[in-house]
């Protein structure tokens, strides 16, 4: 029989986890959403749509950016290091990567300009600084999920899973979230209409 104490370790353990698999997903999904819009134009099979492109690097910056990265930094992070020296070495590497990160959003916003402005490789310019940062992003949370998440689950404790799920529990997903406003809706559906089939129905609440 499980003991409260346990089951509710276990109830912060789930929370906390889904959170930043969903805000994964969510990430991963714009990004995927991105390049293919992207791959669609170079190859001429749509017209550039600006507005859009806008749109998925505001969010991208905005929410996992600021809100997602950091919280894995002053929460998750810092709970394993203080539990365990183990995997000290890849959270080194995975803070460094959130630095990383940022710093390719920078560039990818200043990518994005020179293709509005016309620049004679702006398109392609653009297109490999997503597709490069789509290839960090990937080999990123790949890491998290499959190195840090178990050892999360060796060494953290009850204490450490209440406080990293309530961190995460103010996170507000101006996209995904249930609270998202018309607008942000809109853009979902975009974005929803550009990645497979399998993730559209992830990404589409009930009664959308």
């Amino acid at each position: 029989m499980v003991s409260a104490d346990k089951h509710g370790a276990a109830t912060s353990r789930h929370r906390a986890v889904a959170v930043i698999q969903a805000e994964h997903r969510a990430l991963g999904t714009v990004v995927a959403a991105l390049q293919r819009l992207l791959s669609d134009v170079c190859q001429g099979l749509v017209e550039p749509d600006c507005r859009l492109l806008a749109a998925m690097l505001y969010y991208i910056e905005t929410f996992p950016e600021r809100q997602h990265h950091p919280k894995e930094d002053q929460h998750l992070f810092k709970a394993l290091r203080a539990r365990t020296r183990e995997g000290s070495a890849v959270l080194d590497e995975l803070q460094g990567e959130h630095i990383r990160s940022a710093q390719m959003m920078a560039y990818l916003a200043q990518t994005l300009v020179r293709y509005q402005g016309g620049a004679p490789d702006g398109l392609h310019s653009f297109a490999a600084a997503v597709d490069a940062y789509a290839a960090l992003l990937g080999d990123h949370m790949r890491k998290e999920e499959t190195v840090v998440l178990p050892l999360a689950d060796a060494h953290l404790k009850e204490s450490d899973w209440d406080a990293i799920a309530a961190a995460f529990a103010e996170n507000r997903d101006p996209l995904f979230g249930e609270d998202a406003g018309q607008e942000m809706r809109r853009l979902r559906r975009r974005i929803a209409n550009l990645v497979p089939r399998k993730l559209q129905a992830l990404l589409r609440p009930e009664g959308e």
